[in-house]
């Protein structure tokens, strides 16, 4: 290996035994999240990567917090004119680097006013309102909006940020993927896993496959949208890791072509004192606000917050990689914008929406209840925190990270029983969460609590992801599990990662880069279920019949006919789709 990478990895299985009325024992496959970790810069092997800022004047929508809107709607689009005063707008939609055509769809500006946005701290906010055109095909497009600002045309480009439909479906379906973790040295805890891990290999091409591949799957079922809850990085192995975690993980997620909201883990908000390098930071320069909502429609309310939410002190490693909170937990400021947002959707919200939130760290999982009681030092600690509530007290601090790395870290602080009682109070209905690695399903009070496991290659039973598909006649979402108790969708077949087979794959006979006539695509699931997917194929302009499937989308962009067949393939079944004009 060419990474010159020493990793001295601390991930160890082990089961925390909850109190009685839980539903299960937790058990945890990131014992020691808090970690601890030893290696070369990458920055010495490749010392031209710097920090890219990618949030620049577009401040909604962004790639982490997209717009879903209907043909013939309004958008209204937030800028940040950084103190200058606009004028002569124009707004576009492109199709995202991943799409492989070219083309443009104009927006008409409807009006401009003088606005503000809760997460961004600047005078010079501009709502500028547009319409989506009736003849912008349904897809996921890229935002560019230009302006002249003090006699200088200024233009900022978003990608992956706004998703055409043609109407809301009432039987929508969401993916959930969780703790994709790029950069982790436990990727290769088994040497086995090397070639998946692609650990910082000098060909991008190979670097994170086990990522590179969820994508592609996630790809072809598309789903209406997906929600990624935390963990993108790993950020404890140098003070400077963050600068080149950022950069790879914000290029692997433009791979994506549909549209994912995205919250903050543990692992992205790490800060180190001696360098004054804060997770936070670049969180809002790369992916924008920590916590946020949106709508799918009238059909569904998300709410995606930051359950990692400390001050910098409890964050920072204090002058090493180890850091000693790793837990949950919600502060007023946030928890009352949560408040605020369920209250102003719960009065206009029509009857039967769904009402979803998405964290890394799951409420009712609580350190206090997980922790034994008949532990001295467990005793010790929760009487020094009811004392001062002050997780920032040195001594505090330094008891928590030692009982973290003996029994973890779940939610460690304030705030989830608040939180679950304003989630009740407002009829929530799914609950959604990451950080342990693992699959768990819990019904509490009538909100559906789903835990994922990882897309790194450390998850227990096997790296997953899950579909929820919307019932149109209930509350319910069916399809979340995949067999077995709790499970999700293996990524790999039979969850074997170090054999690096995938559990549903495509394979093109002719390049599909729109020069052919005619081509063969060859649909291989593996899963122990049918599949439906979407197969896009770029070909030579022209009307083209499908042998399996049916034609969903047929676009032309400029010389190339886009062609997406739906088709449903069957479990364990190979298919082969040709296409022809």
């Amino acid at each position: 290996m060419n990474w010159k990478r020493n990793a001295v990895v601390l991930a160890t299985a082990s089961s925390l035994v909850l109190p009685m009325g839980h539903a299960m024992a937790l058990p945890s496959v990131d014992k020691q999240d808090g970690g601890i970790g030893n290696t070369t810069h990458f920055l010495d092997e490749v010392p031209n990567i710097a920090v890219d800022p990618k949030v620049d004047n577009i401040i909604y929508p962004l790639m982490a917090t997209p717009a879903i809107k209907k043909k013939g709607t309004d958008l209204t689009v937030k800028i940040d004119t950084q103190g200058k005063d606009p004028a002569g707008w124009d707004v576009s939609l492109n199709p995202t680097e991943n799409a492989k055509v070219d083309g443009e769809f104009k927006l008409p500006v409807k009006s401009v006013q003088k606005s503000s946005e809760y997460w961004k701290n600047s005078d010079s906010v501009y709502a500028v309102t547009v319409t989506i055109p009736a003849d912008v095909a349904e897809n996921l497009y890229d935002m560019k909006v230009s302006y002249t600002a003090n006699g200088t045309r200024v233009t900022d480009d978003e990608p992956n940020s706004v998703k055409v439909v043609d109407e809301f479906k009432k039987d929508f379906n969401f993916m959930h993927l969780t703790d994709i973790h790029v950069g982790s040295p436990r990727n290769i805890a088994n040497p086995a896993n090397a070639t998946e891990a692609g650990m910082w290999n000098p060909d991008k091409s190979k670097r994170w496959l086990y990522l590179q591949k969820t994508i592609r799957q996630v790809n072809l079922l598309k789903p209406d949208f997906v929600v990624m809850t935390g963990d993108l990085m790993y950020g404890q192995m140098n003070p400077q890791e963050y600068i080149y975690e950022y950069e790879e993980t914000y290029r692997m997620l433009k791979q994506f072509n549909v549209p994912v909201y995205i919250v903050p883990g543990n692992h992205d908000y790490y800060a180190q004192d001696a360098t004054l390098a804060d997770g936070a930071k670049y969180w809002e320069q790369y992916f924008g606000p920590q916590y946020f909502s949106f709508d799918y429609g009238p059909y569904a309310h998300m709410i995606g917050y930051n359950s990692f939410d400390w001050h910098k002190f409890d964050r920072q490693g204090h002058g090493t990689v180890s850091v000693p909170t790793w837990g949950g937990q919600i502060r007023d400021e946030q928890m009352n914008w949560i408040k605020d947002d369920l209250a102003k959707n719960t009065a206009n919200a029509q009857s039967g929406q769904v009402k979803g939130l998405f964290s890394h760290h799951n409420p009712i999982w609580r350190d206090r209840d997980i922790w034994p009681s008949s532990d001295s030092e467990v005793q010790e600690y929760w009487k020094e925190y009811d004392a001062k509530h002050n997780p920032r007290s040195l001594t505090t601090l330094i008891k928590g990270e030692k009982l973290g790395i003996k029994y973890d870290q779940q939610w460690h602080g304030e705030g989830s029983h608040e939180l679950i009682d304003v989630m009740k109070q407002n009829n929530v209905n799914i609950s959604l969460h990451g950080h342990t690695h693992i699959d768990n399903i819990t019904e509490q009070d009538g909100i559906l609590y789903s835990t994922t496991a990882s897309i790194e290659l450390s998850a227990k039973p096997w790296v997953g992801y899950r579909m929820f598909e919307k019932d149109p006649a209930s509350s319910n979402f069916n399809g979340y599990v995949y067999e077995g108790p709790d499970r999700s969708m293996s990524v790999y077949e039979n969850g074997d990662t170090a054999a690096g087979t995938v559990s549903f794959s495509i394979d093109y006979a002719l390049p599909n880069d729109g020069t052919q006539v005619t081509q063969t695509a060859t649909l291989t699931n593996r899963w122990n279920k049918a599949a439906t997917v979407y197969v896009p194929f770029y070909m030579k302009q022209g009307t083209y019949t499908p042998s399996a499937g049916e034609v969903s989308q047929s676009q032309l962009y400029g010389t190339k006919q886009f062609v997406e067949v739906k088709v449903t393939v069957p479990a364990n079944t190979t298919r082969k789709i040709e296409l022809k004009r």
